[in-house]
């Protein structure tokens, strides 16, 4: 009888009983893990991304929309995204595809912090849910559908981006049922759900996208060969017909989103590109890692793991197991792409190798025990004895790990603890187990603990304690606010005049809070960045460039482009006031409400939004001038591409340049002089430091001043393919009373990472009373470096030339008339050869008329709009349309189409032979 009780409580399927017990674990397992971030007043925020990017993003987006709504119009292009910028490039990758995001509209106003949260819980609950639908396809029992999808929803990779990246939870969401969507067609059933899968995965993300098409591919390849033992090419022709034409229908019906974020995507300065690892094997801590983590928590190039022990019983069970050997195999070639960093980078759009595809693997890990939780009572001595061994190999392990390289055993040793106990209760005989029912509840009660403990020692104080990463619940509004003195109120209306606001090089916590204030300033930190401004940012060769945030930090602090970017004001911290470009004077002092001490500076000298200008230089001849000339080069010239320039009437540039050399010699610490090598410079001690004596420092009186350093490389001293070996370091120049430096970044941060060849550093301005007759430069890491040449460049400056040219250009201005989301509209009365130049950033979407007549948008300054003029009065309409926005909607409806089409055929399958 005991026996007929246990298995008749196996054949309960996964019915609506099991989805709403589910949701009953659920609220349990938040519960405990994220109680603790309650009682602290702890928020979901991460301070880095979360702060400046997740949260600000979708505050902002759901602010945008309830605008839309009042206005009754949608605008596509905002001023306050760094220079200007595309709205569905710019939250495409975050917000705009996630169909969580618009619940959000429910939630009044005051309440979008708590909407943030409560969302970013409704997406893991939502992976559960997916999982039981797909789990409901494979005859899974209600007692393993339930631990097995708990153990999906709170797997480490669900944990670590709750606070970090919560939008990485979609995935996890759609790949169940792109799964099941294959099953159904490689079953003979409709591809209806595969093409809505498709669709929704597509919207939400392009970049999870492309990771999720891979996989799913992988997937159907595997399932279609152990589900067709004869290969047989005929019904191979049949599924893939079948299921491409559902791809590609779901394809279409995304496209009004998905095109345009995929243009946005290659036109933005975020592309494959460099990078400065090698690409046949990782460093050796990571491979040990992949072991580590398995069942604990921990990621290593988004490596991660911390499955409950069980799904490793459950993996190990199966390994055989005829029936599973899909899961099997699957999960060996996951492990294979995870060995390689080529696969790593293959499988991250050929970009840096982040194995962010391991979200997969849960997937597939939870399906595993999900079988073998139904079919444990089938296990025999063998599969004990391998598991036996694989318990004792991780015991060991562990202890080597806590002993040698971490020092955190408990961590480590709480799920191997835990495993030992379940693998000695399968020892026991039927009879001396307790009812199958109570068993079940067992199960599901230990795999709850098993990751309770895995969250609470990632997040928790006691353990990595990450949760001190995040900001205290409430203040992220509040900070936005008081990121610049307490809110905008101190700056004057744009109006028909739009300006925009800087800060200094200090200011690098300033990211996209200019969004929340209202307010036109340089600076975005977004995944999708306009690709134009980055290459007007590295021509000039800004301190602070980022391939993500190409004009951050104020430029430097250089005069001339701030000019040409029309910074009219600067606000920044009032011990920064060294730091303010010339010619920028403090008009007011502000504070916020923490009291701390803030000035606003204003120029005359900005040049206005848009303007005539009649002498150009080509790009050629533009980037032959060392980086210092070329900014100088922007006050009397445009800068126009090589074909549009041969064809213009306008005055050719003067070869003379303004910028003149300074002598000097370097000296090191014991006041010797010295001379670069011609092959290594070896840094022996952290923090050494040369100094540049000036042979004449009265040369810079009344000049700007710059150092630049060209040739620059890095390598540490003893070098090992083998171990992880940083190779960041920053320079420092400190001349008494500025201090400026540049971070080239470490080789294994893909998301950033650029080799700096050269570095420029812009010391100011120099009065009489203030001469620089030597500065510091401080190298901070030891090792061997490569540097060719140290060169020292000034640039006059005078207040009378300044304002004259500011004058001349005001003169030549562009009278706004109109000056909105998408439209820029003004009056010019222009000379003949005369041209445009705009500080709009340079973008197909943009369209110009002229005097009723549809002209050229012309690529000046190479990275800004511009377009020629005609002798006389000249009528100027700027209008901005999404590119391929038009005909992705186009293709939606023809998607739309399709589908009602495949409702006829495929789509219309028995979908009951799909369950069998």
């Amino acid at each position: 009888m005991h026996e007929e009780t246990r298995q008749l409580t196996d054949k309960r399927n996964i019915t609506s009983r099991t989805f709403l017990v589910y949701t009953g674990l659920f609220l349990v397992m938040i519960s405990a893990i994220y109680s603790y971030f309650v009682w602290t007043n702890t928020s979901f925020i991460w301070e880095s991304d979360g702060f400046t990017q997740h949260y600000q993003l979708f505050f902002d987006y759901i602010s945008k929309i309830r605008g839309w709504v009042n206005e009754g119009s949608i605008s596509l292009w905002d001023w306050n995204i760094g220079l200007g910028a595309d709205v569905i490039y710019s939250y495409g990758y975050y917000a705009i595809g996630d169909p969580f995001v618009y619940l959000a509209l429910l939630f009044p106003s005051h309440l979008m912090e708590a909407a943030y949260h409560i969302l970013i819980l409704l997406r893991v609950w939502a992976i559960g849910i997916s999982f039981l639908f797909f789990l409901r396809s494979q005859r899974v029992s209600h007692h393993a559908g339930l631990a097995s999808a708990i153990a999906y929803s709170f797997t480490h990779f669900v944990i670590f981006n709750v606070t970090r990246h919560p939008f990485f939870l979609l995935p996890l969401i759609w790949f169940p049922l792109l799964c099941l969507g294959i099953d159904k067609i490689l079953k003979g059933g409709s591809n209806r759900l595969f093409m809505v899968a498709v669709t929704v995965s597509a919207l939400s993300n392009f970049y999870f996208f492309y990771k999720l098409t891979l996989l799913t591919v992988l997937y159907a390849l595997v399932r279609f060969a152990y589900l067709n033992k004869k290969w047989d090419w005929a019904s191979f022709a049949n599924v893939f017909l079948k299921a491409a034409y559902a791809y590609a229908v779901g394809l279409l019906i995304s496209a009004s989103l998905f095109l345009p974020m995929v243009f946005g995507f290659l036109d933005s300065s975020r592309q494959a590109g460099e990078m400065g690892i090698n690409l046949l094997f990782y460093p050796l801590e990571y491979y040990l890692a992949l072991v580590q983590h398995t069942v604990s928590p921990g990621s290593y190039f988004w490596m991660i793991g911390g499955f409950p022990i069980l799904s490793v019983f459950g993996f190990v069970y199966i390994w055989k197991k005829t029936d599973y050997r899909f899961i099997r195999t699957t999960v060996i070639i996951l492990f294979i792409l995870a060995l390689f960093p080529f696969f790593g980078s293959m499988m991250n759009g050929f970009s840096g190798p982040y194995n962010r595809f391991s979200f997969a693997l849960p997937f597939f890990f939870s399906l595993a025990l999900a079988h073998f939780l139904d079919q444990r009572e089938h296990m025999d001595t063998d599969y004990l004895k391998k598991m036996k061994w694989v318990l004792i190999l991780y015991s060991v392990f562990s202890f080597i790990t806590w002993v040698f390289v971490d020092g955190s055993l408990p961590y480590m040793l709480f799920p191997v603890a835990l495993g030992w106990g379940i693998w000695g209760y399968l020892k026991l005989p039927s009879d001396k187990k307790i009812s199958r029912l109570n068993e079940n509840r067992l199960v599901i009660g230990l795999i709850m603990l098993n990751l309770i403990a895995n969250a609470l020692y990632y997040y928790y104080p006691f353990g990595m304690n990450k949760m001190d990463s995040s900001i205290k619940y409430g203040t992220a509004e509040e900070a936005y606010q008081q990121v610049l003195a307490d809110g905008p109120e101190y700056l004057p209306d744009k109006g028909l005049d739009p300006y925009r606001v800087g800060v200094t090089s200090q200011d690098n916590h300033v990211r996209n809070q200019f969004l929340y204030l209202d307010v036109m300033g340089l600076n975005s930190y977004l995944s999708i960045t306009n690709g134009y401004v980055s290459d007007f940012a590295k021509a000039i060769e800004t301190a602070g460039f980022q391939i993500i945030q190409p004009l951050r930090n104020g430029i430097d602090d250089r005069r001339i482009a701030n000019h040409v970017m029309g910074v009219r004001y600067i606000i920044t911290d009032s011990e920064n006031e060294s730091y303010l470009p010339f010619g920028y004077e403090v008009v007011e002092e502000l504070s916020n409400n923490e009291n701390e001490q803030y000035i606003l500076a204003e120029t005359t000298d900005a040049y206005p939004f848009a303007y005539a200008m009649g002498k150009a230089i080509s790009e050629n001849d533009f980037m032959e001038l060392n980086a210092v000339e070329r900014e100088a080069a922007l006050v009397e010239n445009v800068v126009l591409e090589e074909s549009v320039h041969q064809e213009s009437s306008l005055e050719k540039a003067s070869s003379e340049s303004i910028v003149k050399e300074i002598r000097f010699e370097v000296k090191n610490d014991e006041n010797e002089t010295i001379s670069l090598p011609d092959d290594e410079i070896l840094i022996e001690e952290e923090n050494t430091q040369f100094t540049i004596v000036l042979e004449d420092p009265d040369e810079l009186i009344g000049h700007e001043w710059f150092i630049r350093l060209d040739g620059l490389d890095y390598r540490p001293f003893e070098q090992s393919p083998w171990l992880r070996q940083s190779t960041n370091y920053r320079l420092a120049v400190n001349d008494g009373e500025q201090r400026k430096s540049i971070y080239q970044s470490d080789q294994y941060s893909f998301s950033s990472y650029f080799h700096r060849e050269n570095m420029l550093f812009n010391m100011g301005y120099v009065t009489e009373n203030d001469v620089k007759e030597q500065v510091d430069i401080v190298v901070d890491q030891a090792g061997i470096y490569a540097l060719d040449e140290i060169a020292v460049y000034a640039v006059p400056v005078s207040a009378q030339e300044d304002e004259r040219i500011a004058a001349e250009k005001r003169e030549r201005a562009l009278d706004i008339k109109v000056f909105s989301g998408e439209k820029l509209e003004g009056e010019i009365t222009a000379d003949a050869n005369e041209l445009l130049v705009t500080a709009i950033p340079f973008s197909a979407g943009w369209s110009v008329v002229v005097n009723g007549e549809e002209s050229d948008v012309l690529n000046t300054n190479l990275g800004f709009v511009g377009v020629e003029l005609t002798a006389g009065e000249n009528n100027v309409q700027f209008t901005y349309r999404t590119p391929y926005l038009r005909m992705g909607m186009g293709l939606t409806l023809v998607g739309i189409i399709l589908a009602a089409l495949n409702m006829k055929s495929w789509g219309k399958t028995n979908d009951k032979k799909s369950n069998d």
